[in-house]
């Protein structure tokens, strides 16, 4: 049975048995290839630069050889592909563009498509601009993994009581509870859609009784509580966090130092993307992100396409991933830019750095009726509910309304309007109305990019999110 669906099953379960559940070591749950992931990672640790090459570069080679054998996309480098050594190879393959992806999806799909188990799933979409593509069906387990490896150094076990603040459903909320148990992690999930000065010493009350050793979730949602407890005089280091594991934002200007203020411990932060060819996280002893090496291999290039390789260059985060053969990205643009750092570092890997990353994860916020701010992030919406949107957007010009305005596809119907309302709704309560409308066009920024929010309220200040 695959990740996804061992997952389905747990979400659905009555609560009951998800505590039973929760009694289960996760790595027994997770399976065979979550534990390969986990137990590789100290090896890596400990590798030096030119064995840390040799091995990327033989994972590398490898999937070069899947792709063109068998994606027609990449057929016509065969032979280059078995002249070079895989990281010269690499440099003869063109570049990948999500609009090019989209266009041609069918020949990007290995001809054994149908032979390898996997599921379909979408970018989150905060560029506005979904992204269909495949997953191996031991995807999730393994990207857990690798994010478990990444937490591990600041001491996290999946056994570790976390308290969550992201974007899941949240149905039939009691009033003055807005959170809910889930045993499996260990962990207590916080609404991110009903965080307002009326409610906030509520959650940080709950907080207090849960007594975690970790938070985790948006930057924007836990600076509202940073920002109230420091207003009330209320630090809370009392509740002796080990970290903050930060998720799905960058961070703002100064918003680090708030946090930790407030929480009085460590802010951990990662980069990494629904389209797995990049994923790193800081580390013990600095901020700037290290490339796990046997996840993908990571490039940074200039607008002309040269590859930079020293030390404080700024360029577009280019990835190839190692792990996903249902639709393997090779040299996949991602939007992204972010500087190139030396791989020498205090805590002793040699891995790829880079840090500053800009692009896709500006925190922006929807303004709800009690005044809770609401991170896009937390309303993104997966699977199949925009398969029928060209684009989509959110406007919202007064507290508590929200539109959603989509551009739609010949095969929509009212029935694909109603659905995203009613997932909205289950996310948002009456935190928010969401009204859907089908508009001709939305327009693209002058550099060609879509804002997936237009915030018009007058005591917001737009020019922030632009």
């Amino acid at each position: 049975m695959s990740f996804a669906m061992k997952r389905w099953l747990y979400e659905e379960s009555p609560g009951w048995l998800q505590g039973l559940v929760g009694r289960i070591p996760l790595s027994l749950i997770a399976g065979s290839r979550y534990r390969d992931t986990i137990r590789r990672g100290p090896t890596l640790d400990r590798m030096a630069r030119g064995e840390l090459r040799a091995y990327q570069e033989e994972k590398l080679g490898r999937m070069l050889s899947f792709v063109c054998e068998q994606v027609p996309a990449y057929q016509g480098l065969r032979s280059t592909v078995s002249r070079l050594r895989p990281f010269e190879a690499l440099k003869a393959f063109p570049f990948l563009e999500k609009t090019r992806l989209q266009a041609d999806f069918e020949r990007y799909l290995p001809r054994d498509l149908d032979r390898i188990p996997h599921w379909e799933c979408t970018t989150g979409g905060t560029s506005g601009n979904q992204l269909k593509f495949f997953l191996d069906d031991t995807s999730a387990a393994i990207e857990m993994a690798f994010i478990h490896r990444l937490w591990a150094r600041v001491g996290y076990t999946p056994r570790s009581r976390k308290a969550t603040f992201r974007g899941t459903s949240f149905p039939n909320l009691k009033e003055g509870v807005y959170w809910k148990a889930n045993p499996i992690y260990n962990e207590l999930i916080f609404s991110p859609f009903h965080m307002s000065p009326r409610t906030l010493g509520l959650y940080l009350e709950e907080l207090q009784r849960f007594g975690p050793a970790y938070l985790h979730g948006y930057p924007s949602a836990l600076q509202l509580l940073a920002d109230h407890a420091l207003r009330e005089g209320a630090p809370l280091g009392g509740l002796r966090l080990r970290a903050v594991l930060l998720a799905s934002e960058g961070m703002a200007p100064g918003q680090r130092q708030v946090l930790e203020q407030a929480f009085q411990c460590r802010t951990f932060s990662w980069y990494g993307h629904s389209e797995r060819v990049i994923l790193g996280g800081e580390c013990e002893q600095t901020d700037t992100y290290h490339q796990f090496p046997d996840y993908g291999v990571m490039e940074i290039v200039d607008e002309s396409g040269r590859v930079l390789e020293e030390d404080g260059a700024r360029g577009e985060l280019v990835g190839t991933g190692l792990l996903n053969h249902s639709l393997p990205l090779v040299r996949y643009r991602t939007e992204d830019s972010a500087v190139r750092r030396h791989f020498a570092c205090p805590c002793g890997r040699a891995f790829d750095r880079f840090d500053q990353v800009e692009g896709r994860w500006r925190q922006e916020y929807v303004v709800g009726r009690t005044g809770a701010r609401i991170s896009p992030a937390a309303l993104n919406m997966h699977g199949t509910l925009l398969k029928n949107v060209v684009r989509y957007q959110y406007f919202q010009e007064t507290p508590g309304v929200m539109e959603l305005r989509i551009m739609v596809a010949p095969t929509f119907t009212p029935k694909d309007a109603d659905s995203m309302a009613r997932a909205l709704a289950e996310k948002v309560g009456d935190e928010l109305q969401v009204k859907v409308r089908i508009v001709p066009d939305i327009a693209l920024t002058s550099r060609g990019k879509l804002r997936r929010l237009i915030q018009e309220i007058p005591s917001e200040s737009p020019s922030e999110n632009a």
